[in-house]
């Protein structure tokens, strides 16, 4: 007879997490019980889960932060920074749902990007995981998951334990918030990468227009200059110059310029 495969135990908590998730689906009390069974998956600190719908800012469903962590992770965070969200930017490109590491979706030089000058460093956190679950063509729901901890960082078995459960944890979380819309008449809602390109057009010059497409992905000047063959000083003239055709003066003003493009609020 075929030997029977043996499988590892499953964590003690487990089916008692996954029980309590079934129970409380479409109650006020799914998110304690959501945080549960990731828990048995990985150890974090916070977790955050925001609906992202096309190209509109996040909106946020649920968090367990205090007043002023909320306030900069939440509420500044949706006030253009998400544009740059490695975690975000995934979603607008058509990645595979699933649980990633925000540092192995993010530019490369990410401590240096304008992501992590602009807003990262301000919450004050050391890591981060996203699980990416779609909800229809142009829709998600992001379950961010963050440690506090100084030098603490997920594992790549954190993530695999998120992704072997990740069928379960979709499907609890687009019961409990998915809103899943199909487009009318078949029509498709424009790319988030291609309504960028159009950033800037008929104001900035190519060079210029490239150089403010890359500070919107996160990239610092260093990180553009590599990318275009040009001296990071160069960079910083044609960013200069961007600013003052686009009649802002800051990284902030240049976030509401581009989430009002991209909304079509502006």
């Amino acid at each position: 007879m075929p030997e029977t495969p043996s499988f590892p135990p499953m964590p003690s908590g487990w089916v008692k997490a996954m029980t309590a998730l079934a129970e409380t689906v479409a109650t006020e009390r799914f998110p304690g019980a959501l945080r549960q069974v990731l828990s048995q998956c990985c150890s974090f600190d916070s977790m955050v889960i925001s609906r992202y719908a096309g190209t509109q800012p996040p909106v946020p469903l649920y968090q367990d932060l205090d007043e002023l962590q909320a306030a900069i992770t939440v509420e500044f965070y949706a006030s253009g920074p998400y544009l740059l969200d490695p975690l975000y930017q995934a979603c607008r490109n058509g990645c595979t749902p699933g649980a990633y590491r925000l540092l192995d979706l993010a530019p490369e030089a990410f401590y240096r990007s304008e992501y992590y000058r602009a807003f990262y460093r301000k919450i004050s956190i050391s890591d981060e995981i996203g699980i990416l679950v779609q909800d229809g063509a142009e829709n998600w729901l992001i379950v961010s998951l963050a440690c506090f901890a100084r030098q603490q960082r997920f594992s790549a078995a954190d993530t695999d334990r998120l992704n072997a459960a990740f069928d379960l944890i979709s499907a609890s979380v687009l019961r409990q918030w998915g809103q899943e819309e199909a487009a009318p008449n078949g029509a498709q809602a424009p790319d988030w990468e291609d309504r960028m390109q159009t950033f800037g057009s008929g104001v900035l010059s190519p060079r210029e227009r490239e150089v403010v497409q890359l500070i919107l992905q996160g990239h610092s000047s260093p990180s553009a200059a590599a990318c275009l063959g040009i001296a990071e000083g160069t960079v910083k003239v044609h960013r200069h110059h961007a600013y003052t055709k686009l009649g802002i003066g800051s990284q902030a003003e240049l976030f509401s310029l581009a989430t009002r493009h991209l909304t079509g609020a502006g």
